[in-house]
């Protein structure tokens, strides 16, 4: 509600539970001068709405000094989750996600690129379709890692690497 861009007739805030991932969308994009690399730092804050900042800042609901990101990651990484990340786009909007226990693991073991078959006997899981479901599929999906030979994923030599989302 505090960063959403009401100024649009499309505003708006949604949150999407999907099975190895949750993400939370509002409109507008970042204020000018902030990445989705400074919000892990604890970005200064710029504030959009600055009068529903001080209501919820007053309700203690929320802080004033602009480290609600640095403390969403510190609590997944208490919790043994993942670091969330943030997308933003000045069109699609700003998205933030949190990802699931399997993301962080499949990270953890993929070193430079990887087999599927290499990434699982890393993991150290036997069923090759419950891995590509539940690890392949949504880690992909949260852009964390990608394809070596994106326009054939299906082939033989297909690897997998860390993309630039899943190093922050």
């Amino acid at each position: 509600m505090a960063h959403c861009n009401y100024s649009a007739a499309s505003g708006g805030v949604s949150i999407h539970v999907h099975p190895h991932r949750l993400e939370i969308w509002n409109s507008g994009a970042l204020p000018e001068g902030v990445t989705e690399q400074s919000l892990l730092k604890g970005q200064i804050p710029i504030l959009q709405n600055p009068d529903i900042v001080h209501v919820l800042y007053l309700r203690g609901l929320m802080e004033k000094a602009g480290r609600g990101s640095v403390l969403m990651v510190q609590k997944c990484l208490e919790n043994g989750l993942p670091s969330p990340f943030w997308k933003s786009d000045p069109k699609l909007g700003v998205t933030v996600t949190f990802s699931t226990p399997e993301v962080m693991k499949l990270l953890k073991h993929l070193t430079g690129e990887m087999s599927r078959g290499d990434l699982q006997d890393a993991i150290g899981l036997r069923d090759a379709e419950h891995f590509r479901k539940t690890y392949i599929h949504p880690v992909l999906e949260s852009k964390a890692i990608e394809m070596t030979i994106p326009e054939k994923p299906t082939s033989s030599k297909q690897q997998y690497r860390i993309s630039a989302v899943g190093k922050l």
